[in-house]
């Protein structure tokens, strides 16, 4: 990997440790339409980090794709339009596991027979290609305008697959919201009692745009309208809670929970952090709060407060810490030492395994 892009990248997780594994999103304006890629920079982030950083570089604006080859692949991303260009740079071959390029839409990165030398070039797909899994770094898929991207997939080209009328690529830039964690995390299905209060949590970050989050229990519009959600079930069976969070850069991203109410305490216990306890009293308080972190081996937590906004305000642990009880107090005040106002936040408690979350409030 390119030194530089190391020091970049390393940079920008010690700067901002709360967009690591933050959802990205990309938006191509085309001659063709306009099309949408999550980045998987959880993933993948050297990849998809380098490709954030040349498309807000405005690296891509005014290319072509220059490549088109039905029913296999779109490309672009070569300054000079003949697929023999780049941006001075190479970066380190980057694959994970759990994606392949099986339909279309996936976007990654091209590249010569050498390995670790991609640079700017990528292509989406417009079909499966599972013979090119291992050998091209994926590192995005296109979720909305997939239409659009098809279309292009089909122009007519000469021998040598460039498209007879240019495809031109106005812009891509980077969409204004950044999702980050869900609490509980949402691959699996809740297990939760009849009556049992539990919490939903949608991290989700914009630099300028204005953020709104909607939330329905079984398709119903609740009234809450912050990153959270408390609430219980009176009924057995499965249920379904839904967070829908939107960007007014034109962007928007689903959450959806699914619950079996049909559960006992221990299965509820059983969906928590295994290896630490999160306790906080007096709850509400009015000068102090105590925390105790009962952790059941050596971990490395993060311990923060957030607000309704979504806001880390207080960062209180961030460190490895040993099997035992940890006791903490939190005066009320955040990072800059100014008092928080009345109202509630939440209790942030993070491991390697998990997340687990809890609401107070201050008087």
């Amino acid at each position: 990997m390119n030194s530089k892009i190391c020091l970049i990248v390393l940079t920008l997780c010690l700067l901002f440790p709360g967009i690591v594994n933050a959802r990205i999103f990309a938006r191509w304006h085309t001659s063709m339409g306009s099309f949408t890629a999550e980045l998987y920079d959880e993933l993948v982030p050297i990849t998809a980090y380098n490709f954030r950083d040349l498309a807000n570089d405005g690296f891509y604006n005014g290319l072509i794709f220059h490549r088109v080859i039905d029913g296999f692949m779109i490309q672009d991303g070569c300054p000079y339009g003949t697929g023999y260009g780049g941006p001075g740079y190479t970066i380190q071959d980057e694959f994970h596991p759990d994606l392949a390029h099986d339909h279309a839409g996936v976007l990654a990165m091209a590249r010569t027979s050498a390995p670790n030398s991609a640079g700017s070039q990528y292509y989406i797909t417009v079909a499966p290609a599972l013979h090119l899994d291992g050998a091209y770094a994926i590192f995005g898929d296109i979720i909305e305008g997939l239409e659009n991207v098809l279309a292009i997939g089909a122009v007519p080209t000469d021998a040598n697959d460039r498209p007879l009328e240019p495809v031109s690529i106005y812009s891509v830039r980077m969409l204004d919201l950044q999702i980050g964690e869900f609490y509980p995390p949402l691959e699996e299905t809740l297990e939760l009692p009849v009556g049992q209060s539990q919490i939903f949590v949608s991290e989700a970050y914009t630099q300028e745009a204005q953020l709104s989050f909607e939330w329905y229990i079984d398709d119903v519009l609740q009234s809450e309208n912050s990153f959270m959600l408390e609430t219980s079930f009176s009924q057995g069976g499965m249920h379904t809670v839904r967070c829908n969070i939107a960007s007014s850069d034109s962007i928007s991203f689903e959450a959806l929970w699914q619950i079996d109410t049909g559960s006992s305490i221990d299965d509820m216990l059983a969906n928590q952090i295994p290896e630490a306890i999160l306790y906080a009293h007096p709850n509400p308080f009015a000068r102090d709060l105590a925390i105790h972190c009962d952790l059941k081996e050596s971990l490395k937590i993060e311990l923060e407060v957030y607000n309704l906004k979504g806001q880390k305000i207080r960062s209180l642990v961030h460190d490895t810490l040993p099997k035992g009880n940890h006791d903490y107090l939190w005066d009320g005040r955040n990072d800059a030492g100014l008092p928080v106002s009345s109202g509630i936040y939440l209790l942030r408690l993070k491991t390697g395994s998990g997340t687990v979350y809890r609401k107070i409030t201050r008087l």
